[in-house]
This record gives structure tokens, sequence and C-alpha cells, in this order.
């Protein structure tokens, strides 16, 4: 990978797990209790995997981009499985964990 690649797809991880250290929920997801916090980080980051660009490339498909596509394009179905909180936190934390093993 060009050096300037890999430099631009580490600054897209590092906006993406800035907004995990705005909420202060970098590596305590599972200790949110405030379920409006959990619900404005989600959406922060879906929005943030949806808008980033050629980075959507480099990341799981199947496991982050298209869940987030779906959301954002009001599919009844990924809506349906994001209102349970706890698919919420299991979901931002597989993101936020594969950002530090990765980009990290």
């Amino acid at each position: 990978m060009n050096p300037n690649m890999k430099k631009t797809k580490n600054a897209e991880a590092e906006k993406i797990l800035n907004i995990y250290r705005f909420f202060q929920r970098d590596g305590s997801l599972y200790l949110i209790e405030d379920e409006e916090t959990l619900d404005e980080l989600f959406d922060a980051v879906v929005d943030a995997i949806n808008n980033c660009g050629s980075f959507k490339m480099m990341l799981p498909y199947t496991e982050f981009v298209h869940p987030c596509k779906q959301v954002r394009a009001g599919d009844e179905g990924w809506i349906g499985h994001f209102k349970e909180r706890d698919n919420r936190r299991f979901f931002l934390s597989d993101i936020y964990d594969y950002l530090k093993l990765i980009y990290g």
C-alpha cells in the first residue's frame, strides 16, 4: 500500500475513533447505561462510516458498511435490529475493536 494512502486510511480511522473519545467511551461501551449517550454515539459512528469515502472499502462490508448504509436508508429490518440497545453496544464495540487493532 502506498504510504500516503496508508496515512489517509489511518486519518479516517482516527476520525471515527475520535467520536468514541468525544463521548468518553473508548473501550467502555458495555458500561453505557445512559441510553441517550449510546444512541448519540451510534448515530455519530453510523454517519461517520457512511461518509468516510474510500476508507469504506477498507472496512468489512457485511459487518460494518452494509448495516450503516441500511440504517440510513431506513431499512426496517436493520432499524428494528438496532432498537435493541445490546445490539448497538456489540456493533459499536466491534467497530471500535477492529479500528484499534488494524489502525490503532
